[in-house]
């Protein structure tokens, strides 16, 4: 490596940045964001790239694909692209474990069916070691840490299918409070290697968390569209069978006792935030909104986050509820567009009544 692969970086960066200045987001978390890595693209870019030694250019190219790694789910981002109703959810969500003002929820679009996946690049060790360099040397730093998240783009409107980012926002969860590792090491202690059947183990307990972690939100939901997607699924390396992760969940919905859930809640009784436990509440199916066709009124985020899976009982039971006389198609849209309502709903409710409670309308 040398200056001029730093150069090549700097030119198609300044391409990505002029394509990405008209972008609209939902929130100013996000537009601060993209300011404060164009200021540090600015400024390398003034710096006197061809004096670096290679230990400045190693950095340099690191930090360089950092920022583009940032503006390629910042452009994936926008109110017409992501509908800020399933970021609003998850928000939520994130706000039980971390100080939700550090990070920003982000979300990049997949060209492949069914794929939702959680980027584990860029750790907090990354970023801290990101804001000491350039803080130090153009005096600049980057505020937030971007919760990563890629869905498939044909599915980003899909409200059936998005309950599984409760389960990848789960992931995220998993490895920023290190709950898995420390399960590992509960568990087999700290050994300079661990055997492949320890592995797996762990592997499989880091679904099971995200299971479990998405279950305490929307119920079941996750796991009813896994069962549709993978019903047949055998235990791999990476992942349990399909069936084991539905009997976990079903034994937290109901009460069961569940020897993963105790083997997390111990970890997080000692060092974690909170446990996992219920976080939603029910709406009665008989009783919904939807049965008139009209937005279901929520009142809590509890309520808020059972939406999908209210939506989710509504699709199982379509050939005998309101939706029966329905085309197949007309059925989802139906329920994709109720779901969408409700939370918009809820949402512009709230964001009202916290400016009232302010004083801004006076």
């Amino acid at each position: 490596m040398n200056y001029r692969t730093i150069e090549l970086q700097l030119l198609q960066l300044g391409e990505s940045f002029s394509k990405s200045r008209s972008n609209i987001y939902s929130d100013k978390n996000k537009e601060i964001h993209f300011l404060e890595l164009y200021a540090l693209y600015k400024a390398i870019r003034k710096g006197n790239i061809s004096k670096f030694d290679n230990g400045e250019l190693n950095a340099h190219f690191n930090i360089l694909n950092y920022i583009f790694k940032s503006l390629e789910y910042l452009d994936n981002s926008t109110l017409n692209i992501i509908p800020y109703e399933i970021v609003t959810c998850l928000q939520y969500a994130l706000e039980d474990w971390i100080q939700k003002e550090d990070f920003i929820i982000v979300t990049s679009l997949s060209n492949k069916n069914l794929d939702f996946h959680f980027d584990r690049n860029y750790d907090n060790e990354f970023f801290n070691n990101l804001n000491s360099y350039i803080l130090s040397i153009y005096n600049l730093e980057v505020t937030h840490r971007l919760i990563k998240i890629s869905l498939p783009k044909v599915l980003s409107r899909d409200y059936l299918s998005i309950v599984v980012l409760y389960h990848e926002l789960g992931h995220f969860i998993d490895y920023e409070l290190n709950i898995c590792n420390k399960l590992k090491i509960k568990k087999y202690g700290i050994l300079p290697f661990y055997s492949s059947e320890q592995l797996r183990e762990i592997n499989h307990f880091r679904e099971y968390f995200a299971d479990l972690f998405a279950a305490q939100y929307i119920n079941d939901a996750s796991n009813l569209f896994l069962n549709y997607i993978g019903s047949d699924i055998a235990d791999s390396n990476s992942h349990p069978a399909t069936s084991k992760r539905i009997a976990v969940v079903d034994k937290f919905i109901n009460e069961e006792v569940c020897n993963e859930l105790n083997e997390f809640n111990t970890v997080l009784k000692l060092s974690g935030p909170t446990l996992l436990q219920k976080r939603y509440k029910k709406i009665d199916i008989k009783k919904s909104d939807f049965l008139k066709l009209i937005p279901q009124k929520i009142t809590s985020k509890e309520e808020l986050h059972y939406i999908f899976k209210l939506g989710w009982d509504f699709w199982d039971t379509s050939e005998r509820n309101f939706l029966k006389n329905f085309e197949h198609r007309q059925k989802y849209q139906v329920i994709n567009n109720l779901i969408e309502k409700s939370i918009s709903n809820f949402t512009i409710t709230k964001k009202w009544q916290e400016i009232s409670s302010e004083g801004l309308l006076d």
